[in-house]
């Protein structure tokens, strides 16, 4: 990727975003090349001991009739989602909140998580009250349990100046805990923009480009696909991205 690189401390400096708009956008690997092209005169990507693609796991909790997964069915603001993420390459672990507000930003919590990544401990729960303290959702009545499990590969771009990330997913897999796995097309990237306002330059150049962004939560199209009584009007769309079985 002819890109100059960045580290991750100039990144999280330049462009921490804990409180975001994303817009997510599915493409194939010729429209991939084309985003990058155009915006290669101004963007740098994450660099790390000289890797540019980097391995992610994360584990999403919910409840036992799965209620974050309904709460955005139903588009209910304020609902949040939590989960664990392992980052392969250097073996940390976190344990993260976000909160999708009812202005439609995205406020993430985060805290790191030293047991298994499958396992909400008091910690998690602390956390997790902590971020739903003042808003209008309402806490989970009780324990949350490990409902999918996700990996892929993640290519991060940044601009030069400003407040923006654009992430940029390949052969993302969704594993249901006991069984079920789907996995994206190949050729397509999961590419999403991050920014203070919805407006990114991926945003902006991936439009240019003739492309519309997308709803596609990993969390919401792994239960869509691998929960056999899940109520979800998307899944037919998703069924098009992604191979299941």
């Amino acid at each position: 990727m002819e890109l100059p690189g960045i580290s991750l401390e100039e990144l999280d400096e330049r462009a921490s975003l804990q409180r975001r708009v994303d817009n997510k956008y599915v493409i194939d690997g010729d429209a991939f090349a084309e985003l990058v092209r155009a915006l290669r005169s101004d963007h740098q990507v994450l660099e790390i001991d000289g890797r540019r693609e980097f391995g992610y796991q994360s584990v999403y909790f919910d409840t036992p009739e799965l209620r974050c997964f309904h709460d955005h069915v139903d588009d209910r603001r304020p609902r949040f989602k939590a989960r664990t993420r392992l980052y392969r390459d250097t073996g940390k672990c976190v344990f993260e909140v976000k909160i999708k507000r009812g202005d439609g930003e995205t406020d993430k919590r985060q805290i790191d998580h030293s047991v298994a990544a499958d396992e909400f401990d008091e910690a998690a729960r602390e956390c997790l009250r902590a971020a739903l303290h003042g808003t209008d959702c309402e806490p989970p009545g009780g324990s949350l349990r490990a409902s999918l499990r996700t990996a892929f590969t993640r290519v991060t771009l940044a601009p030069e100046t400003g407040a923006a990330r654009t992430t940029c997913d390949l052969g993302i897999e969704l594993t249901r805990p006991g069984g079920g796995q789907a996995r994206l097309k190949a050729g397509l990237v999961v590419v999403e923009s991050k920014s203070e306002d919805g407006e990114g330059p991926t945003d902006r150049e991936l439009r240019a480009l003739g492309h519309e962004s997308i709803s596609l939560s990993k969390y919401r199209t792994g239960i869509a696909l691998l929960v056999d009584d899940a109520r979800d009007d998307s899944r037919q769309r998703v069924q098009q991205l992604f191979d299941v079985g």
